[in-house]
């Protein structure tokens, strides 16, 4: 009777440690997903998740876009060594994590804005899914941008100056063109020293597609 009492007080508390484990893990992967930066709370509720308003749908975009944005940083990103100075990051992963929290400071203020009056809502969630827009075609941009990086794994990082501000959407799409821009010249000169095949250059605004690929808010 006593072993028949200890393997079952035993088994029960495996069912219940295994119980807890899984739920944890469903609600880290659920927080990943909803969240724009896996390492930042967003002021948006859980049930955004699978809201239809124009608010929710404006912050799952923003999390598509922050989660994209990250994966690019983490594929250019370069081990740090330990005991020794901090290691350059390549650009890719700079503009990649700026956009991200320029993600994150959309996302607030869509949080923010879905609590105002019904008219003064709408005309603010309208001037928000421009924004919105905007960073869903920098990161489509940036994607592009980073596969042919890595593809050829021609592109150099360059460190970012000292002192500089974090610029806008729009400033970070423009610097996204120029190393798009960077890249196609160092193709063609790689083909004109036989150094890689005559293959067309990647023209990041004709492969990128518009805005409206993504469900844009009402």
């Amino acid at each position: 009777m006593n072993w028949f009492l200890l393997g079952f007080l035993g088994t029960a508390g495996a069912v219940i440690v295994t119980c807890c484990i899984v739920a944890l893990f469903i609600r880290h992967r659920v927080n990943r997903r909803h969240r724009v930066h896996p390492k930042v709370a967003t002021p948006a509720p859980l049930t955004w998740l699978a809201d239809p308003r124009a608010a929710a749908r404006l912050h799952r975009r923003l999390a598509k876009v922050g989660h994209t944005a990250g994966d690019v940083a983490d594929d250019h990103r370069l081990p740090q060594k330990r005991l020794r100075r901090t290691v350059d990051q390549p650009e890719m992963v700079t503009l990649a994590e700026e956009l991200r929290q320029q993600a994150v400071h959309l996302d607030v203020q869509v949080a923010r804005t879905a609590s105002l009056p019904t008219a003064v809502r709408r005309q603010h969630l309208a001037q928000l899914a421009r924004s919105v827009s905007e960073a869903e075609f920098a990161c489509v941009r940036l994607v592009s941008v980073s596969t042919q990086t890595r593809s050829h794994a021609v592109l150099a990082g360059s460190p970012r100056a000292e002192g500089a501000t974090s610029p806008d959407i729009t400033d970070v799409a423009g610097q996204v063109q120029r190393l798009a821009d960077a890249h196609r010249i160092l193709q063609e000169i790689d083909q004109r020293a036989g150094l890689a095949p005559a293959t067309a250059p990647l023209d990041a605004t004709q492969v990128a597609p518009t805005p409206t690929a993504w469900p844009s808010a009402r």
